[in-house]
């Protein structure tokens, strides 16, 4: 008779008979102790079923196929491993709608998955690594995955300076998925987040620049890009440093594909937000080398045009009769634009924060900086833990919650950032949340910016 193998992970064979969670310990587990049963956990290794998936195979052959008729010449993958196809499932139905605002998303780069394992490797450990600070599981699939994903990543980088840069736009989306995985998922102090931003510069350096490649690809490289951008503007302003992007970038990102949802309108757009943010970081740089002076008018300048949007109101817009007064509720298309609207003043008002604090040199407590920090955590406190821009005001909230003074707004504070974490089991959230309280715990109306962001650890990406 053949021996049994077992397919079901994370239990002995006694355990699983009565039904019961196994605690996976060796030479016999405790609960197989307690019952008086004979446990052969030592005895008989369990392993995972390397049969296919029934309900993800078909959809990633089909997406793969589409994929080699677009690009016939690129290789496709054998059948992918168990663990390898519940990972590309997890990363597009959790992972990804993390990394965006939008309702509908564009697609995850799961046929470029499928043609490059790379890629697909980057993926994998993004989706373990999620999962695993999701419910904690899957904790054996992060290192040996991560060891192969950069083994075979140093591998391709080599072929590149030797042959050509044809795989440097595949190389691209793996790098920029194990960014984000570093600065998002894990932000700790293993974390290669710094490396692998550098290596996105470089890769983008050898394409002939950001703007060479959005609009050229997959939407997927366009929102993985307008991703890093942001992040990397973001870290510049809690850093005070030059972004890695002249301002000018941004308008050309506003033309692909992004992560932040868009007024159908065209009445506010945070693209435009966030190249206002690049001139302050650039032009904090210039007064503090000496290059340019301080001037009043460039901060006016700056003031009018960071001033808070609102959507115009008009009869249509408020969707009600004038004689009875009562709205009808909103559509889809009304409902997007009033989370675009709200997604923008947050910025707003934390760039204005910005322009007080670090340029204009102002305490925590001075009115310019409260009377925009009172009404954007107004502004936060308002959206839904349903709303698709509940886990993208991680920015906004932590600026303007560094500055709260109140013990009631820390705690609004602090738990919106534990409603965050708890929706998107980030690493950089909690750590937001830990370097919020170092700085409460502390005189905060006397700390220099510097001295306020300088609790996070600075391999955590903020957005």
């Amino acid at each position: 008779m053949s021996r049994r193998v077992r397919v079901v992970p994370g239990s002995c064979w006694p355990c699983k008979k009565r039904r019961v969670r196994c605690d996976l310990t060796k030479p016999a587990c405790r609960r197989c102790l307690l019952e008086g049963a004979s446990c052969d956990y030592n005895a008989q290794l369990i392993r995972w079923s390397t049969r296919p998936s029934v309900n993800l195979s078909q959809p990633l052959a089909e997406m793969a196929a589409a994929a080699a008729r677009r690009s016939p010449c690129l290789k496709i993958e054998p059948p992918l491993a168990n663990d390898e196809q519940r990972a590309l499932g997890y990363f597009q139905g959790r992972v990804w709608p993390l990394l965006t605002t939008v309702p509908n998303p564009c697609a995850p780069p799961t046929p470029v998955a499928m043609q490059h394992r790379v890629v697909l490797l980057s993926m994998c450990v993004f989706a373990a690594s999620h999962r695993y600070l999701q419910d904690g599981r899957g904790a054996e699939l992060i290192t040996p995955t991560r060891s192969e994903c950069l083994q075979v990543l140093r591998t391709q980088v080599g072929g590149c300076c030797r042959d050509n840069n044809d795989m440097l736009p595949t190389l691209l989306f793996a790098v920029l998925l194990l960014y984000l995985h570093d600065g998002l998922v894990e932000g700790s102090a293993t974390s290669a987040t710094m490396k692998h931003h550098v290596g996105v510069l470089a890769i983008l350096d050898q394409l002939g620049g950001l703007t060479k490649v959005v609009g050229k690809g997959q939407e997927s490289m366009d929102m993985l890009l307008s991703e890093f951008a942001s992040a990397d503007l973001t870290t510049a302003l809690l850093q005070q440093r030059t972004p890695g992007f002249a301002p000018d970038v941004w308008d050309v990102i506003d033309e692909g594909s992004v992560w932040w949802g868009r007024d159908a309108r065209g009445r506010c757009s945070l693209a435009a937000v966030f190249h206002d943010m690049a001139t302050l970081a650039t032009y904090h740089e210039a007064v503090r080398t000496g290059a340019e002076r301080l001037s009043v008018d460039r901060i006016r300048a700056f003031e009018a045009s960071l001033q808070p949007v609102y959507a115009p109101l008009t009869t249509e817009d408020l969707g009600s009769d004038p004689d009875v007064g009562e709205p009808l509720p909103l559509g889809q298309g009304e409902i997007e634009a009033v989370e675009a609207f709200k997604l923008v003043r947050a910025f707003q008002r934390t760039a204005l924060i910005y322009l007080y604090r670090v340029i204009c040199g102002l305490p925590t407590c001075h009115a310019l900086v409260q009377q925009h920090v009172e009404p954007c955590l107004d502004g936060l406190f308002e959206v839904h833990p349903s709303s698709h821009i509940y886990h993208c005001v991680i920015f906004p909230l932590y600026v303007a919650g560094a500055h709260a003074q109140t013990s009631k707004r820390r705690a609004g504070v602090s738990d919106m950032v534990s409603g965050i974490f708890n929706d998107m089991r980030f690493g950089s959230v909690r750590a937001i949340g830990e370097a919020l309280r170092d700085v409460w715990r502390r005189d905060a109306e006397r700390m220099s910016w510097a001295d306020m962001f300088g609790f996070l650890s600075p391999y955590a990406v903020v957005l």
